[in-house]
């Protein structure tokens, strides 16, 4: 601390400038390649993998979904040839309470889901 004799003012000096130490080169590359492999973790870890197909809808459950879907009555009903898959198209039938028929090909999307294609042109068949 200094003092001015004339002017009354008390000067501080400052103390010597210090620098902070530098991190040598080989320690700047472990801490790039550690920051590096945690991202590479990171993206391995949180990318999306493709879906799996969904399991096959069997025929008893089928006609369930597919009855409730199409909001049948109590005396409708629906027919299936096999299980619904993904990727390959189901014939079943929409068995109207006076006996007429309506054909659908059903198949299952990705999500699970029934998927219904009523043929063009939709012929409903009567029945008797």
């Amino acid at each position: 601390m200094a003092q001015c004799g004339k002017c009354g003012f008390v000067f501080f000096e400052r103390p010597a400038r210090r620098s902070l130490p530098r991190p040598s080169p080989a320690r700047i590359v472990v801490a790039l390649l550690v920051v590096a492999g945690g991202v590479a973790a990171a993206a391995l870890l949180t990318r999306d993998s493709p879906p799996e197909p969904p399991e096959p809808v069997p025929v008893a459950r089928a006609e369930m979904l597919l009855a409730r879907q199409l909001d049948a009555g109590p005396a409708a009903s629906v027919r299936c040839t096999g299980p619904i898959r993904p990727g390959r198209s189901t014939r079943c039938q929409f068995l109207y309470p006076d006996g007429d028929t309506q054909l659908m090909l059903v198949t299952l999307s990705r999500r699970g889901e029934l998927d219904i294609d009523v043929p063009y042109p939709a012929q409903r068949r009567p029945g008797g």
